[in-house]
């Protein structure tokens, strides 16, 4: 019965350069070896493009995942992303026994100023707004435009009390923004789950919250409870 060895080599020319060889050993019904040798430097240069194709193909795929999960304008998480992993917070604060806080943020007078200063000076003020939350934020936190005006921060083990000094410091960091002579303000509604609740249900506790900042006069800060 013959038997066939196959091992792979690397040899090098009197210049010195590298030399992929396939070397296969038969032997023969007779009992001799037979060696064959094969230059592998095309099939070693075809197995270094698909290296370098599938890395692009991952970097890519990450690329979409990327454009997928992320607000273009502020580079935040998106609606969806948000929602998704907001579920997932849930879940693990009630497996957990932690409090949660849920910010609803909407700026205030946005209208007016995409209206008097056009629309780029409104996705300026966007862009600022989602750099200084990215960076107030704790790495824990989750993060979203979550659309129009709106931006919706998840707090993963916060009570209310630590909640509302996030927002009182908050308010102020976002001072720093100015439109002509005036700082830009926003109107924060405020949602605890300290058991288990749904996202829906948490984020309406928090928009009727900011429904009630704006009318009682705009950049305040105001917590759902039951009437």
């Amino acid at each position: 019965e013959q038997i066939c060895e196959e091992m792979q080599l690397i040899m090098f020319n009197a210049e010195g350069l590298r030399i992929p060889i396939t070397v296969n050993a038969r032997l023969s019904d007779d009992g001799y070896i037979h060696w064959s040798f094969f230059n592998a430097s095309k099939r070693d240069q075809l197995y270094d493009e698909l290296i370098k194709t599938r890395e692009k193909l991952e970097e890519q795929a990450e690329k979409l995942k990327l454009l997928a999960s992320t607000d273009e304008l502020t580079q935040l998480l998106n609606r969806r992303e948000m929602k998704y992993r907001c579920t997932l917070a849930l879940e693990q604060a009630s497996r957990s026994h932690q409090s949660v806080g849920l910010l609803l943020l909407d700026i205030d007078h946005f209208k007016t100023i995409n209206d008097t200063f056009g629309h780029l000076e409104g996705d300026r003020v966007l862009k600022e707004l989602g750099h200084i939350l990215k960076d107030f934020c704790r790495q824990t936190d989750l993060v979203s435009r979550f659309g129009g005006e709106e931006f919706l921060i998840l707090l993963p083990d916060t009570n209310k009390s630590d909640s509302l000094l996030f927002c009182n410091r908050l308010q102020d960091s976002i001072t720093q923004i100015k439109v002509a002579d005036d700082v830009l303000t926003v109107s924060i509604g405020v949602s605890i789950c300290s058991d288990k609740r749904s996202f829906t249900d948490l984020f309406t506790q928090a928009d009727k919250a900011m429904y009630k900042a704006k009318a009682l006069g705009r950049n305040r800060t105001e917590v759902y409870c039951l009437d």
